[in-house]
């Protein structure tokens, strides 16, 4: 950050929350906390301005190496007429914490310690007591209300100690809930989607961009393939195939995944784009919708352009940070993610009519697994669930 920029930042923070900021690279993410140091008052300065320094921690971690590789942190008081500035010390001048501020940064450290930092994705996260979102306050109470029995420290210590649980446990099942909410809230409404591409700065006249955001920062929803192989992000917005003569429309697909040992393509359009046109047609089926058919013949072309890409680079393929994708290629897979229930409309004897063809189209789709958003929901609550148990 800039001067202005590291100002602007301490002057409109919250205070005991978590900020996340991605390398230009992507090679890895900042994450920024600040506190106000007690027993360190400022000078040049009377109300209404703040009566406390503020220490800002930034820790700085590398996706590849999967750890935090620095530690900084830095001393800001408040000036009445240049706002926010950094508190320098001179060179044998020692940076001092108040004991107050070194137990604030020590139980942050040691929370970090238990994160998927590489998963965290909302544009703030609050660290204090009950600020963690997407636990229900009556469990919470309940678990408060167990911790201070007589036996609740030995209940505790023997879930831990038999490895049932962890404290890591605990904290991913607390922000995958949240990212659940947030899964659903952008489903049920529009303006909901539209907010979270403000928050996330992603644009918000291209849904799909914003649905691609959040699952990349959610990998996890992929989880388990409907075939129980376990889905990990390669590489976003991958360029699948080679371009025109022109150097236009190389084909490129929103997520390619690995499968352990091979690649998955993975296609994402929109919860409310129409799965069925706006009659039925013969023999109790329905007409399939244009959107539809075009996904599905876009997803065959990824495919095919893929399969001969991987093919014929003997050299290998590698991802944009440059490291070599090992995973093999071998008539891929293909996932498309597209509409939800509500395109399932009409009457009982229409809705069934659209659930046969829709199935008929799928059992018929070759390595194409087609599944709407609302089933996307639905394993991912699964994946929570369980994991809760």
């Amino acid at each position: 950050m800039s001067e202005a920029d590291e100002a602007d930042f301490i002057s409109g923070c919250k205070i005991d929350h978590l900020y996340p900021r991605d390398f230009k690279n992507g090679a890895g993410r900042f994450f920024n906390y600040v506190v106000e140091e007690d027993g360190a008052t400022t000078v040049e300065y009377s109300p209404p301005f703040p009566s406390k320094n503020r220490i800002k921690l930034t820790l700085t971690f590398i996706h590849g190496s999967n750890e935090i590789t620095k530690v900084t942190l830095k001393r800001f008081k408040h000036d009445k007429r240049e706002g926010w500035v950094e508190d320098r010390f001179v060179s044998d001048e020692p940076f001092q914490l108040t004991h107050f501020s070194f137990e604030k940064l020590a139980s942050l450290l040691q929370l970090l310690k238990d994160l998927d930092l590489a998963s965290l994705n909302l544009p703030r996260i609050p660290i204090m007591e009950g600020a963690i979102s997407g636990i229900d306050p009556e469990f919470a109470k309940k678990i408060k209300t167990l911790l201070i029995q007589p036996d609740g420290q030995r209940i505790v210590e023997e879930v831990v100690s038999s490895g049932v649980i962890t404290s890591h446990d605990i904290v991913n099942i607390g922000y995958r809930k949240a990212q659940l909410e947030q899964f659903r809230l952008m489903l049920d409404d529009a303006g909901e989607l539209r907010a979270y591409a403000q928050r996330e700065d992603v644009r918000i006249d291209q849904p799909e961009k914003a649905w691609q955001h959040f699952l990349k920062h959610n990998e996890w929803i992929f989880g388990f393939g409907l075939d129980y192989r376990f889905l990990s992000i390669l590489q976003e917005e991958a360029v699948v195939g080679s371009p025109d003569l022109a150097g236009r429309d190389a084909p490129i697909v929103d997520f390619l995944l690995s499968a352990t040992h091979f690649t998955v393509l993975v296609e994402v359009k929109q919860p409310g784009t129409p799965l069925f046109g706006a009659s039925r047609a013969r023999s109790g089926s329905w007409r399939l919708s244009t959107d539809l058919i075009e996904s599905v013949s876009q997803v065959l072309q990824q495919k095919a352009a893929w399969q001969v890409k991987a093919e014929s680079n003997h050299g290998g393929n590698y991802d944009r940070q440059g490291s070599l994708i090992r995973q093999g290629t071998t008539d891929p897979k293909c996932i498309l993610v597209i509409g939800s229930d509500n395109a399932f409309s009409g009457s009982d004897a229409e809705r069934q009519a659209k659930f046969r063809t829709f199935e008929l189209l799928r059992r018929d789709s070759r390595n194409i697994d087609i599944l709407t958003y609302s089933e996307l929901y639905q394993r991912a609550a699964f994946v929570v669930g369980r994991s809760a148990q």
